[in-house]
C-alpha cells in the first residue's frame, strides 16, 4: 500500500504543480476559450480494457485509477495512473486528443505497464521486443443522429513482435453506443480484433460489455457516479462483472 501511495504522488503531484501554476498565470484575454482541468479518482473491482481483465496482466484484485485531463479549444492532454490492490498491475500513461471536429478526433497514447517490475524496469526502453511500453493510436467517430460510437486503434510502438519477425500492429475496432434516462446513463460495446496480437490469440469478438451508471452530485464541482458492468470475451470464453465509483473535481 505504501508502494502504491508514493506511485501515485510521483505520478501526479508534479502535473497538479503546474497545473495551479498555469491557472495562475492564465492571462484575462483568454476567457473565449479557457483551459479547463479536471481530475478524475476510480475505484473499480477489476481493471478491465478492451476484452482483457483479471489476470497476470491487470492483477485479480480491486484497483485505483486516476487521471488529469487538460483541455482547451481541440486538444486534450494529460496522464492517467493506475494501481491494483494486489500489486500486479501498475501504469502510467500519458495522452493527447485531437478533436478535429464534433465527431471524429485522433488520438495518441504511451501505455507504460511493467506491472509487479514498475519501479525496476526502464521507461526509455521501446524496444519492439523488450519495452514495457504500447503506444496506441486510435481515432473516434460519433454519428450525428443516431447514439453510435466507432473507434480503431492500433499499436504502432513499443512491445509488440511478429512471429516471424518485424511489427504486429495489434487493432482494436469497437462499436458503442450511450443512452441517457435522466441521472441514469445505459451503455454497450462490441470490440473486434481483426488479427492475432496482443489483444488475443486469434481473430475475433473480444469484448461484449454492457453497463448501467447513476450520476449524482456531491457538489458543485464533485460530480460523481456509480457503476456495474459486464463483460464476455467470446474468443477466451471469459467473462466479467465489475463494480465501481468514479469522482471528478473540476480545478478549473
Amino acid at each position: 500500500m505504501k508502494k502504491l501511495v508514493i506511485f501515485f504522488i510521483i505520478c501526479f503531484h508534479p502535473i497538479i504543480l503546474i497545473a495551479q501554476q498555469t491557472n495562475n498565470n492564465s492571462p484575462v484575454a483568454d476567457h473565449q476559450n479557457p483551459l479547463q482541468i479536471t481530475i478524475f479518482s476510480e475505484y473499480t473491482t477489476q481493471h478491465y480494457w478492451r476484452g482483457l481483465g483479471r489476470g497476470n496482466l491487470f492483477g485479480k484484485g480491486p484497483a485505483f485509477e486516476s487521471r488529469i485531463i487538460f483541455k482547451q479549444n481541440k486538444w486534450t492532454y494529460g496522464l492517467f495512473a493506475a494501481a491494483s490492490f494486489d500489486n500486479i498491475y501498475k501504469t502510467a500513461m500519458p495522452f493527447v486528443i485531437y478533436n478535429v471536429n464534433y465527431q471524429f478526433s485522433v488520438a495518441l497514447q504511451d501505455i507504460y505497464s511493467p506491472g509487479k517490475t514498475f519501479w525496476q524496469s526502464d521507461p526509455l526502453n521501446f524496444n519492439i521486443n523488450e519495452s514495457k511500453h504500447f503506444v496506441d493510436f486510435y481515432t473516434t467517430y460519433k454519428f450525428k443522429k443516431i447514439p453510435l460510437n466507432l473507434k480503431w486503434a492500433s499499436v504502432v510502438l513499443g512491445y509488440d513482435p511478429k512471429e516471424d519477425g518485424g511489427r504486429n500492429f495489434s487493432s482494436y475496432a469497437e462499436v458503442s453506443t450511450v443512452h441517457k434516462f435522466g441521472r441514469w446513463q445505459a451503455s454497450g460495446a462490441i470490440g473486434v480484433t481483426p488479427w492475432k496480437g496482443l489483444y488475443a490469440k486469434e481473430a475475433g469478438i473480444c469484448n461484449l460489455e454492457t453497463k448501467l451508471q447513476y450520476n449524482f452530485t456531491t457538489s458543485e464541482t464533485v460530480p460523481s457516479c456509480i457503476y456495474v458492468k459486464a463483460t464476455y470475451n467470446t474468443i477466451t470464453n471469459f467473462s466479467h462483472f465489475i463494480a465501481g465509483a468514479t469522482f471528478t473535481l473540476k480545478l478549473k
